[in-house]
């Protein structure tokens, strides 16, 4: 077996040098509560997750195999930092334990070979291994070859041969389940040709996620999903530079880019992205990015926000990465050099933040791809954040569960159009086909504004544009409100809704169209008008992860065409949102006290200036 997949033994020894930088002291706190806690909390057998998957919890055998593989590595690291035996020990254990399982697949995704479960697996194993290969008998070295081999190596080459849906797919599974095996299987190819046929069959398989990562780096599944799979593409990368002196992997389209993605979208540590799992990918794994391609912001991303909550006893190894993969001589960044208006134009995504690194007002833009995997109905939906507090927030995830992964999935709330902030015509969900686009953005010195295009997600015969436009203040040029121009048209007479969603305290004004979102920390005064006549309402039910959605429904009659005009501001506005349309189609807009004139081009509005 080829040693030092990700680091020597002597590599993790020098790491002692590291902890006296004050710059790792936050990492190595982290990592030293952590594997102090796993000491107290007993290894994951497999009589324990198929407990647990028969209690109905989906994907256990997935979840116990990702924790087995982030306490293996962490208490390695750790050991060979402090030389502390009961962190080996308990390693041994738990990779004797992880090689002791009946299968390396979870009982949820029946009829695969190879799933998400072995890929973890086959990395807590391999590296596992690597760094206790001196430790170990030469019985439990042979034992956890073996699983590997069987497994990850054998197991995954027919799973490619019988064509299991993952391994020609783009999106996460793809990235996840052919990097896994084929770290695994370039460890063992030193000896084995069928390792080094399997490693072929996954750098070939892996073709199809890099055809979807395209030069922006942006990621359709979102944050959450972004991370699980650029992981372990980036530790794949890691292991065949050092035992292939193979670069190829760092040199594709997009990976110099993709470490911007997940900071753009988790302003003050939140995330604001889109989809079924929008979470923060704060791994260790992702110094490699700041590493290789010189982005100070992602290392100050993950110095900020990584290493400051409290510790747990599952879940991925990010502390002893961390402390692995920093780059040595990057000293903590006290800002981040980032864009006020980011567009992912290949996914239709963008992001607008009055500043950075700790924006005061922040919005978040889809108008992308719905047949995505793992997106939503969602297009041309927005998100707010207010002084770091999401006050117009999306749905986000769903447990997972066997009903949501399947055809029942639309009838889920929070996979429907009107569970996001955006607007359904004639009570119509959003076309799992469609495909919007960002039309323009610009960052200007008084306003951050986007322009998003829904093409055909609220019928055949409807236009439905929005402009976001956030709107700045002296002296810093801080947020002060956001305005939301939505216009619309339509063959033929169609009931509109528009939908706003927080998890605050929604209130009706005395006019029926304005109000007030409050928040924990933060609030909003909002007012809605229009060229038609509306109606608002205040709802709220549970979502299915039992969150409270406080929704104002807005309502009214579509004819021909429509503007929609929805203010959110810091400070009480004195005046209903205004249109006026002009003789030769320019129309102005006055709301949050500013005046917004757009003009006519090519049959859509365009945004000319903001005073």
């Amino acid at each position: 077996m080829k040693r030092g997949i990700l680091a020597t033994r002597d590599e993790l020894c020098s790491l002692r040098e590291r902890i006296a930088k004050n710059h790792f002291d936050t990492i190595y706190d982290a990592l030293r509560k952590r594997c102090s806690l796993i000491l107290e909390s007993a290894p994951l057998t497999e009589a324990q997750w198929r407990s647990l998957y028969e209690q109905g919890l989906w994907c256990a055998a997935v979840t116990a195999a990702r924790t087995a593989q982030g306490r293996i590595m962490d208490l390695l690291i750790a050991h060979h930092i402090d030389r502390n035996q009961a962190f080996r020990d308990r390693a041994i254990e738990e990779i004797k334990t992880l090689a002791g399982w009946s299968t390396w697949t979870d009982p949820c995704h029946k009829g695969l070979t190879v799933d998400l479960c072995t890929a973890e697996a086959a990395v807590g194993a391999v590296i596992g291994l690597d760094w206790l290969w001196e430790d170990l008998g030469e019985a439990d070295r042979l034992r956890v070859l073996q699983a590997v081999r069987k497994r990850a190596v054998e197991g995954y080459a027919k799973a490619v041969a019988a064509r299991e849906w993952w391994s020609e797919c783009y999106h996460s599974w793809n990235a996840v389940v052919n990097s896994s095996c084929g770290l695994a299987a370039l460890a063992l190819s030193d000896d084995e040709p069928a390792a080094r046929q399997a490693y072929k069959l996954a750098r070939a398989r892996l073709k199809h996620f890099f055809d979807a990562l395209g030069r922006e780096g942006g990621w359709d599944e979102g944050t959450g999903y972004w991370g699980y799979a650029l992981r372990y593409v980036v530790l794949l990368a890691e292991a065949a530079r050092r035992l292939d002196d193979d670069q190829t992997i760092y040199h594709a389209r997009g990976m110099d880019t993709t470490g911007l993605f997940p900071v753009y979208f988790t302003p003050n540590g939140h995330p604001a992205s889109f989809g079924d799992n929008p979470s923060v990918p704060l791994f260790g794994a992702f110094y490699l990015l700041a590493q290789h391609y010189g982005l100070r912001e992602v290392a100050w991303w993950l110095d900020t926000y990584a290493f400051h909550h409290d510790v747990a006893t599952s879940g991925w190894a990010s502390a002893g990465l961390g402390l692995l993969f920093r780059p040595a001589d990057t000293e903590p960044a006290g800002e981040a050099d980032l864009q006020t208006v980011k567009v992912f134009n290949e996914i239709g995504w963008a992001a607008l933040a009055d500043h950075w690194p700790n924006p005061g007002m922040y919005v978040a833009a889809k108008a992308g791809d719905l047949s995505a995997n793992h997106s939503q109905r969602d297009m041309n939906s927005l998100q707010l954040q207010v002084d770091g507090e999401m006050l117009l927030t999306d749905p986000g995830a769903v447990p997972h569960s066997l009903s949501y992964s399947s055809r029942d999935r639309d009838s889920f709330y929070e996979a429907q159009a009107c569970a996001h902030n955006t607007i359904m015509v004639a009570q119509r969900d959003h076309a799992i086909d469609a495909c919007g686009s960002i039309l323009d953005a610009q960052s200007e010195r008084n306003c951050r504004w986007v322009a998003c295009d829904a093409a055909d997600a609220c019928g055949e015969s409807v236009t439905f544009l929005r402009h976001a436009v956030l709107l700045l203040g002296p002296p810093r040029g801080d947020g002060h409100a956001l305005v939301v121009v939505d216009e619309l048209s339509s063959g033929s007479p169609e009931t509109v809704e528009l939908f706003w969603h927080t998890a605050g305290r929604l209130s009706l004004g005395s006019t029926g169209l304005d109000g007030k979102i409050e928040g924990r920390k933060s609030s909003l005064h909002f007012a809605v008008g229009g060229s038609i006549k509306l109606r608002a309402e205040i709802l709220s039910r549970k979502t299915a992860g039992n969150a409270t959605d406080n929704v104002l429904r807005v309502t009214g009659g579509l004819t021909d065409r429509a503007l929609l005009v929805s203010a959110f501001t810091r400070a009480a506005s004195p005046q209903a949102p205004q249109v006026k349309k002009g003789a030769a189609g320019e129309v102005t807009v006055r709301a949050a006290g500013a005046v917004l004139k757009f003009k006519t081009r090519k049959h859509r509005l365009q945004l000319v200036s903001v005073e």
